[in-house]
């Protein structure tokens, strides 16, 4: 339950950041990523310039970047208990989508602790609301002086889809949110997709998919056209910046925690580490849009347990 509640109190504030958003300019070469991955040049409307890419701030180095499945994952869902007949066709509609939409992945259902991937019915949403929290794990060894390669060892491994009581659109959120659990944060200006901010663009994709009509989705498309742990770019931070971030990964690794996993919304992400499950010893990442543009811009700020870490380090 606390893991819930902690998810819960971070997508909240996460979709308030998102509201928030507003429109800059793409803060990395589409064409250099198009030259390097052929591939994405097939995807029409892609629109991976308007993705909010991962941020890993690191040994003096802000690496913006992108984190999906692995290919052809077998992916483990676990659904709402309190799941009426009629909302578990809308929610296993919305899946059986997304594994025929041509990303390579398999959904299979699971519960308890095996769950990837768990969408729940929260208490407090309104019936239109939904957030999701996904988490992207990041190799140590990205933490150390950043190479030049062109991507870092990043994964997807788990990710909390809350969902409102009493969704009219129930297949479409759940789209538009498995979207989100499968890579594709932040949301395309404009396009088809179902990626979009748009609650009636979700709503009439969820009446097709219950209707059986095929599915697709060119952000998802070419998110998955390119590997995990793609590099976007990376951008200089001021001296010190990280320093936080550095100091943390030390002792984290120190004491035998697991991590850095990394979590993001347009505005509002965080780093943690953890002994067993969600991660408790955690930076929140702040201003991550005015950071797209200008590093400097880049908050970071440790929450109670990493304090007590950093402070009994000293």
């Amino acid at each position: 339950m606390r893991k819930r509640r902690e998810c819960g109190a971070l997508a909240a504030a996460l979709l308030i950041a998102l509201a928030a958003a507003g429109c800059v300019d793409p803060a990395w070469d589409l064409e250099g990523l198009e030259r390097r991955h052929p591939a994405l040049r097939s995807v029409a409307g892609h629109r991976l310039t308007d993705v909010t890419p991962y941020l890993l701030p690191a040994a003096g180095t802000l690496t913006l970047f992108l984190c999906r499945w692995p290919d052809a994952a077998r992916v483990a869902v676990s659904f709402p208990p309190d799941a009426t007949p009629e909302e578990r066709r809308a929610l296993e509609a919305a899946l059986a989508a997304w594994q025929g939409a041509g990303l390579g992945l398999r959904f299979e259902a699971s519960a308890g602790p095996a769950a990837q991937i768990e969408i729940r019915f929260e208490e407090g949403l309104l019936s239109y609301g939904a957030n999701t929290v996904a988490h992207c794990a990041v190799d140590p060894v990205a933490l150390a002086e950043p190479a030049r390669a062109p991507a870092i060892p990043a994964r997807l491994v788990f990710a909390s889809i809350h969902l409102g009581h009493g969704d009219p659109r129930l297949a479409g959120t759940a789209l538009h949110e498995l979207g989100h659990a499968l890579g594709y944060q932040g949301h395309p200006k404009r396009g088809e997709s179902v990626m979009l901010r748009s609650t009636e663009r979700q709503r009439l994709t969820g009446q097709r998919v219950l209707a059986g009509e095929p599915f697709s989705d060119a952000g998802l498309r070419g998110l998955y056209a390119v590997p995990s742990g793609t590099v976007l770019r990376r951008l200089p931070l001021a001296t010190g910046q990280s320093a936080v971030v550095d100091r943390l990964a030390r002792l984290a690794a120190q004491r035998g925690l697991t991590g850095p996993v990394v979590e993001v919304g347009e505005r509002a992400g965080r780093i943690g580490w953890s002994d067993a499950g969600w991660p408790t010893v955690a930076l929140r990442l702040l201003n991550l849009r005015q950071a797209l543009q200008d590093p400097s811009k880049l908050s970071i700020e440790a929450n109670p347990a990493a304090s007590r870490m950093l402070a009994g380090a000293r």
